[in-house]
């Protein structure tokens, strides 16, 4: 049976002996505080911070039963210990936990600092050390060292009897401030006997208490429980967070991952082998053989002005990752316990939503047999590649304890957005990498190990899955399934002698696993219902996160594929990005189209459109969806590039839009408990300086391998470059 502390605020003196007491216990320094005063009175310090695990808020409110009409209320505030915690779900190491007895523990020697925690909880409770070079996490843990502590065999050389040391390790257990409340207010024991009794002081004297027992279904139940005389909106609690526990909001959407992988794979293979088919029925009726563009290196001279100046952000970027280390998280950052995540958590969904044209050029091109997009995939496959790759590094200088990350291969979160993001990224980059491969083996002529790569990618393929399958499911069996679905796959689409090889396993794990860090990155989300706004919140967040990655994707390689013809003086496949932005429109329309059906089935839509971030609502729907439907839906409109470049840009910007959206201007942060004193937030010039630098690398890097590797494919002549639309349309 859990244990929980019951709070009754009409005892409560405000003496603030337990927030001194949990100061001293915890071995806490003081701050330099200021004493506000006004609504405040004589609450200090204002919230909770690393060194503060307890505050007694002091509340004046109007009451025309009190004396003089007013009443005062003191409330002791700290860590509520959720019975279903959104906190350690958040958690992909473990480092936040429930322990047996209720309370909500931390390791820190398992954190990797991704602040995930402080997002999640819906009190505000978990608060970063922002003056260290190494920030941990810090919170109230209900004092769970004094329940675990050794219990001595004598006292003063007298052995204790096996009663006496029971009656000692009871008193001992006891959380520090409720030992030391002199009033009685706070009362430490067994969860549900202390619902009784809070519901039989309720009842004894109704005049006393509001009929509210706060934590009881708060959120699922916490293990702390309040009594209060006036309404708890009153005290500045939150009363709309509901009774289902938040982590039930993205257990499902997690749980259905391993099984989605297997599923999504042999779908792919299906459709892949019927593809194949007609494509080769097409192709004995045309009496014709499968021509893929040749590849080549483009000769341009590499120091350009553009080129110097990207080395100079590039440069500005590698100082800026310096100072990230060098004066931590919280000297080079304007993060705070309100902004917990800022540029670098935007910059990251950003990127990894527009770095999608690598998985969806990959299952066109390969799944889907469009052949007619061939030349396009080299150059997708490097973007994607590149972006990844930096995106990791993002995330390296954004994590508080990164030298921690080896946790992420030992610990075991149950349904943890986070852990599920971190793996499938991280083995994303690894299949991008095989994908290349064959690109640099092929400028230098490294012929064995093309041979290694055509024999052993696909298995390679196989053993990433499984491993994804059982760090997510840990189950066996689950896992075994995947090795089996994805093996048959391997050997049905072996390479044979005398064909050229297809790497279609690899653009089947890239398709699989990009549907679920996609999909995973609003399950980011689904604990904060509470903060973010419901006209971008929503249970379905992980499907509209992976449909608009499919339109960001598209959208942001017609832009590339322009800026390639421009930058490097050639041509235009004014064919081909037409034929990418008709894919692009059809993305487009089925993600806006769920979008706003979301909102009309949820009831949600009139506060879209009228609520207070209606204005950036219809920025991203009307500007970022509509537009450019309108412009991408027409033929003859998708032929002229300028014009396909604008509506490429415009639904780009509305994905972009609607990330950021999410991470800061549709958030309601109100900074760390009470929730009334909610910070600022601008990003500091180093975090700008890594952000911007990391850009700036990959567009100079893309450059150089361009100009080093056969990426693009060789220019045609003019006649040829533009196919015959009835060709295109048979493709």
């Amino acid at each position: 049976m859990s244990k929980a502390t019951l709070i009754d605020t009409t005892y409560c003196i405000g003496c603030r002996s337990c927030q001194s007491t949990c100061k001293q216990w915890n071995d806490l320094p003081a701050e330099q505080t200021v004493l506000l005063g006004g609504d405040k009175g004589l609450q200090n310090p204002n919230t909770l911070t690393s060194s503060t695990f307890a505050v007694v808020t002091f509340d004046e409110v109007e009451d025309a039963n009190a004396p003089g009409g007013l009443r005062y209320v003191s409330t002791k505030r700290q860590c509520m210990h959720c019975e279903e915690p959104a906190c350690a779900a958040a958690c992909p190491v473990t480092a936040l936990h429930k322990t047996e007895s209720g309370a909500v523990a931390y390791d820190a020697s398992k954190c990797i600092g991704c602040r995930y925690c402080m997002w999640a909880c819906p009190f505000g409770v978990p608060t970063a050390e922002w003056d260290s070079l190494a920030p941990k996490i810090q919170k109230c843990d209900m004092c769970v060292g004094r329940q675990t502590a050794a219990v001595p065999d004598e006292r003063n050389g007298v052995a204790l009897t096996a009663e006496e040391r029971a009656h000692l390790a009871a008193a001992y257990a006891i959380p520090a401030c409720v030992k030391q409340c002199p009033a009685g207010a706070l009362k430490y024991g067994d969860r549900d006997e202390l619902l009784k009794e809070a519901h039989a002081r309720i009842a004894a004297s109704p005049a006393k208490y509001v009929d509210h027992v706060y934590g009881e279904h708060e959120v699922g139940g916490t293990n702390m429980l309040y009594l209060s005389p006036v309404p708890f909106e009153k005290l500045g609690f939150p009363t709309d967070l509901g009774t289902d526990p938040l982590p039930r909001r993205s257990a499902v959407a997690l749980g259905a991952v391993p099984p989605a992988v297997i599923g999504v794979g042999a779908a792919l293979g299906g459709v892949y082998a019927l593809s194949k088919r007609r494509q080769e029925v097409k192709a004995k009726e045309r009496k014709a053989h499968e021509h893929h563009p040749e590849f080549a290196p483009v000769k341009q001279p590499f120091w350009t002005t553009a080129n110097k100046l990207l080395a100079a952000v590039m440069a500005w970027g590698a100082i800026s990752f310096v100072a990230r280390f060098a004066l931590g998280l919280g000297g080079s950052t304007n993060l705070s316990d309100t902004y917990a995540w800022g540029l670098w958590i935007v910059f990251d969904l950003v990127w990894i939503a527009v770095a999608a044209g690598a998985f969806a050029t990959a299952g066109l091109i390969y799944v889907l047999q469009r052949k007619d997009l061939y030349s396009i995939g080299r150059s997708a496959v490097l973007m994607g590649l590149l972006s990844y790759s930096f995106v990791t590094v993002t995330l390296l200088a954004d994590l508080g304890l990164p030298w921690h990350f080896w946790r992420l291969g030992t610990e075991a979160p149950h349904h943890s957005a986070m852990f599920e993001v971190s793996w499938c990224v991280g083995l994303y980059v690894t299949v991008l990498a095989f994908e290349f491969m064959p690109v640099p083996f092929e400028r230098w002529g490294m012929k064995k190990a093309m041979e290694a790569w055509k024999r052993w990618s696909p298995w390679y393929v196989v053993g990433a899955v499984t491993l994804f399958v059982y760090l997510m499911s840990r189950n066996v069996v689950i896992a075994a399934a995947a090795a089996a679905v994805f093996s048959v796959l391997a050997y049905a689409f072996r390479t044979r002698p005398g064909e050229k090889p297809v790497p279609i396993l690899l653009a089947i794990a890239a398709v699989t696993l990009s549907t679920m860090h996609q999909s995973s990155l609003g399950s980011l989300f689904l604990l904060m219902p509470d903060k973010l706004d419901h006209a971008w919140w929503s249970p379905v967040m992980p499907v509209y996160f992976f449909l608009s990655s499919i339109a960001a994707g598209l959208g942001l390689m017609v832009l590339v594929e322009l800026w390639i013809a421009k930058a490097f003086k050639r041509q235009v496949r004014v064919a081909q990005l037409a034929a990418l932005g008709k894919v692009a429109f059809w993305a487009l329309a089925v993600y806006e189209a769920f979008r706003l059906g979301d909102l009309a089935v949820r009831g949600q839509l009139g506060h879209a459109l009228t609520g207070p971030k209606a204005g950036l609502f219809l920025a991203e729907v009307v500007l970022g969806g509509l537009l450019p439907l309108v412009l991408l839906g027409a033929a003859k409109l998708r032929e002229r590039p300028a014009i396909l470049g604008v509506a490429s840009a415009l639904a780009t910007g509305g994905i972009v839009l609607n990330r950021m959206s999410v991470v800061v201007f549709a958030m309601n942060l109100k900074g760390a408990m009470p929730q009334d004193s909610a910070q600022a937030y601008l990003p500091s010039s180093v975090e700008w300086g890594v952000s911007l630098g990391l850009i700036a690398a990959t567009i100079f890097l893309f450059g150089l391998a361009v100009r080093h590797m056969p990426v693009l494919p060789k220019e045609e002549p003019a006649e040829a470059a533009n196919e015959p639309k009835a060709e295109q349309a048979s493709a």
